[in-house]
């Protein structure tokens, strides 16, 4: 069934089945002409911008952009991608359309970050619209070949729409679905697996609405973005069409990829991940282990040093809270540890429990900073970490 047809969006200002009037016609561009033998990847996300998210709105600009940053970064390390990029907002009670096309399927190389101007937050929550319109729009400039990737994020259930239902949407899901196209729900203060059930949509995951959180969040969605780019990769290059939505967020991975509490010896493969300081004198705890059974080299901060992998939490060694790295500066060192395990998909990490020990963190602190290795299938953390990550909604 042609839904939009059947909708009456034909053409501009006429009246659908339900007798709204629609005073404009949701359409994505195809202004980027293919190359010969061109396929895509299409990457629609779909964001909450009613008024629930205010006060997440610093974070959502901040995530959406780490999303952007994201793609660019695939597609600059694999030309051969050719990421589009469709970003839409929605919300309703505002002068402005209920949904909105921020980004226009562009291609990422196009593509500037959103601004505060462009998202603020306001009305109710038309999910439904929002989702049938910009999938259906999708769907006209979708070839053979191509790849698509759909994320929902959302804090609340569907309240306004006035155009499509759930029905509906599960049904134009259902039928995207059967030609490989992935879809993907994230959504706060609801139980996202049987909400996006009800719309066909079996990849899910549940987020705090919280600062930290949000995200959280933004980084396990980012790092499921990036094993999805290479099982597509996969796909390409073997021939042969894989289940790139199968685990998508990595949820299964997490009840395995789990740290032993003691390691006394490590496989072939395997690295000791451990919490150090920057002066590299790794005098107790983990440290001192990975210096007399792993290789860890004294007066080396950070890195990959023998069998071992130290990540700072502390500027010098011992318990004085002075001593402490600042949670921002520790990201930055976790950052370069996950582009490191990314790019060595042939080792796998074991984390310890770093900073939690001599540094006196706590887990809640240190574990969202690894949200980012969520999907990694080669990086094993703690389970009290992945008791921190792995949040499900509870009623």
């Amino acid at each position: 069934m042609d839904i939009m047809k059947n909708l009456g969006f034909s053409r501009r200002g006429t009246e659908n089945q339900n007798g709204m009037k629609n005073d404009y016609v949701f359409q994505f561009s195809d202004r980027c002409p293919r190359k010969e033998g061109e396929t895509r990847i299409y990457n629609l996300i779909i964001l909450d911008e009613s008024g629930s998210m205010s006060p997440l709105r610093a974070e959502a600009l901040s995530g959406a952009n780490e999303t952007l940053q994201t793609i660019r970064t695939a597609q600059q390390e694999h030309p051969d991608d050719n990421q589009m990029v469709s970003f839409v907002t929605f919300d309703s009670g505002s002068s402005r359309h209920d949904v909105r096309a921020l980004i226009d399927n562009e291609k990422i190389e196009n593509v500037r970050d959103i601004t505060p101007e462009q998202y603020q937050p306001w009305g109710g929550t038309p999910l439904y619209d929002a989702m049938g319109l910009s999938i259906t729009a999708l769907r006209n400039l979708v070839k053979e070949g191509d790849h698509v990737l759909v994320t929902v994020i959302t804090d609340g259930y569907e309240n306004s729409s006035q155009i499509f239902s759930a029905e509906m949407i599960k049904e134009l899901v259902d039928s995207l679905s059967t030609k490989g196209w992935v879809f993907t729900y994230i959504g706060a203060n609801q139980d996202s697996e049987q909400t996006a059930g009800g719309l066909g949509i079996h990849s899910t995951m549940d987020f705090k609405a919280t600062v930290v959180g949000s995200a959280v969040m933004w980084d396990r969605m980012n790092s499921s973005r990036r094993e999805y780019y290479k099982n597509v990769r996969r796909n390409k290059a073997s021939g042969i069409e894989m289940e790139c939505d199968k685990d998508f967020f990595a949820t299964k991975q997490a009840l395995t990829r789990i740290t032993p509490e003691r390691i006394d010896t490590l496989k072939e493969g395997e690295i000791f991940v451990f919490g150090s300081n920057e002066a590299g004198q790794h005098l107790g705890g983990a440290a001192r282990a990975a210096v007399e059974r792993f290789g860890a080299v004294f007066g080396q901060g950070s890195g990959l040093q023998g069998r071992s992998y130290a990540i700072p939490t502390l500027r010098l060694p011992g318990g004085d809270p002075a001593n402490r790295l600042s949670l921002q500066a520790i990201r930055s060192y976790v950052q370069e540890f996950i582009y490191f395990a990314d790019a060595h998909p042939e080792l796998t990490f074991l984390v310890t429990r770093i900073g939690c020990g001599i540094a006196g963190f706590h887990d809640e602190e240190i574990a969202p900073l690894l949200a980012g290795a969520y999907s990694l299938p080669n990086v094993y953390l703690p389970a009290s970490f992945w008791k921190v990550l792995s949040y499900q909604y509870k009623s």
